[in-house]
Parts: C-alpha cells; sequence; structure tokens
C-alpha cells in the first residue's frame, strides 16, 4: 500500500493534516534533510513493479520505458476511441447491449429502419410508406348515379399517388350523405392497375360521395 515518509525527520503536515513531506534541511537553524529508510524505497519499488507484471511484462533493469509500456497496455488510449480494445465482441456483451447496437441503420434485411424511409401525408387526399415499400393511401371521389336499378354507377379514378408495383385493393365507405334506398347504398371498388381504380354504387337518387383506401407496394 502505498504511504507518505513518515521517518523521524520527515517535514510534516507539508501538503495538509497528515501528509507528510519532504524537506532538504537547514544547516542555519540545525533543522536535518529528511532520511530516507526502507520501508519507502520498498514502497516505491514494489508499486511500480506491480504495475510493469500486472501488464504481463518481466522486469528488466535495462529497460526503462517498462512502466509506461504497461500503462499503455493496460489502459485503453482515449485518443484511439476504442479501438484498441482487443475483443471488441466481449466488451459489447459487458455492456449488456443487445444485437441492435452492431446493426446499421437503412432498410435492408437485418438494419434499423431510418425513421426517414418512413413516408407519411396528412393530406385529405394522402398516402404513408414504410420501408417494406407497402404503400397505403386515401381519397374521396364521387361516384355517378347508378343509371338503373340493375346497372351500377361506376367510374374509374386515378390514384393520387400511383403504387410504384401494384395496388392489392381498394376499400370504398360512402361519406357525408345519409343516402338511402331500401336501406344503405351499396359501394365497392376494385384496382384496375398500379395507376387506377374502378368505384362502383347502386345509389338512384344522385352521384354518391364516398372515401377510399388502397394498399399496395
Amino acid at each position: 500500500m502505498a504511504h507518505r515518509i513518515d521517518t523521524a525527520t520527515a517535514q510534516k503536515d507539508k501538503f495538509g493534516a497528515g501528509k507528510n513531506g519532504f524537506t532538504r534541511g537547514n544547516p542555519q537553524t540545525g533543522e536535518q534533510a529528511t532520511a530516507l529508510d526502507d520501508d519507502y524505497f520498498d514502497m516505491i519499488q514494489e508499486e511500480l513493479i506491480g504495475i510493469v507484471e500486472a501488464a504481463n511484462i518481466t522486469p528488466n533493469k535495462a529497460k526503462h520505458d517498462q512502466l509506461l509500456t504497461a500503462l499503455k497496455a493496460l489502459f485503453l488510449d482515449a485518443s484511439l476511441n476504442g479501438s484498441d480494445i482487443a475483443d471488441k465482441a466481449a466488451f459489447l456483451s459487458n455492456l449488456g447491449l443487445k444485437a441492435a447496437a452492431s446493426r446499421d441503420v437503412g432498410t435492408g434485411a437485418n438494419q434499423i429502419p431510418d425513421m426517414g424511409s418512413f413516408t407519411f401525408s396528412n393530406a385529405t387526399q394522402g398516402f404513408k410508406k414504410d420501408p417494406t415499400g407497402a404503400m397505403e393511401q386515401w381519397f374521396s371521389a364521387t361516384i355517378p348515379i347508378a343509371p338503373s336499378a340493375t346497372v351500377n354507377g361506376t367510374i374509374d379514378v386515378l390514384f393520387p399517388n400511383p403504387f410504384p408495383n401494384k395496388c392489392y385493393g381498394v376499400h370504398v365507405t360512402y361519406a357525408g350523405v345519409s343516402a338511402t334506398r331500401d336501406g344503405t347504398p351499396f359501394v365497392s371498388g376494385l384496382p384496375v392497375d398500379k395507376f387506377t381504380c374502378r368505384l362502383a354504387s347502386t345509389y338512384l337518387n344522385s352521384g354518391l360521395d364516398v372515401f377510399v383506401r388502397a394498399v399496395g407496394y
């Protein structure tokens, strides 16, 4: 254990209460220079050798850089920003970090999605896309009046945002009116292609305002 000089000629409390130091002495006043003893030299030797041996270095009296070499081996170099960690996988494991800590950000397999890869528009004719390429959009349309009880009113509507590849399906609900013809009018929709959907209504009294949701990728 390290200790401050405690021989009889040590300068008492030089660095504060209980913190002895050294003095060169003063022949004019009879003050003696601080005497050193074996305890003090043994302490210095073993403290320094302990650092060298902790780094698995064999002390060599011909080398004068072993303490510095040992310190570099025992402690990371801050300027290397962790690149000198020998076992990085074990280091991450000891930090308690999970697999996500080593994954890249992106839209590929086993990547953490970048929030910028999610696209969303909250407009009346809006849409949203996620990193997988899945896309949903919504908009309003008016289906023309049905010509007769056996012929639906139909209209082909361009998607406000064309699907890059394919539209899987269209869901239609009537909106904004209380239209009835022996009950709620029947409305339907289906994709024509990635650009267009076809809407249909059985309503005989007028055109019908509808809300449309379409999904695809």
